[in-house]
């Protein structure tokens, strides 16, 4: 590609990043980006907040905390908000990565 002299480079709108010095990372919010719905995002940020990892039974107990409604739906909710984070390879069961779409992301 030849360099247009008068041409102006800008950052994309959808691009988002962070600097270290190691380099840094870029994130195209278009393309690789995951949004979650409240009650997700708190199954997120649980699995997140245990290190070591948590079981089902103690996520439903912490989630417990927070929503009133039926011990069932929320197993079946909580399982399902699992079930397509692993599937995108964002959390792992039992420390196993599967074949995922995210998995292999990073370059």
């Amino acid at each position: 590609m030849k360099s247009d002299p008068n041409a102006v480079w800008l950052v994309s709108p959808d691009v988002r990043s962070t600097h270290s010095e190691d380099g840094a990372v870029l994130l195209d919010i278009r393309r690789l980006c995951y949004s979650l719905n409240p009650v997700a995002a708190r199954v997120w940020s649980t699995v997140e907040a245990s290190p070591s990892g948590i079981d089902f039974p103690g996520l439903v107990e912490v989630m417990e905390t927070h929503y009133k409604i039926s011990h069932e739906q929320l197993e079946s909710d909580i399982t399902e908000y699992l079930a397509k984070l692993e599937e995108m390879g964002l959390v792992l069961h039992n420390g196993l990565v599967h074949g995922s779409r995210a998995a292999g992301a990073r370059g």
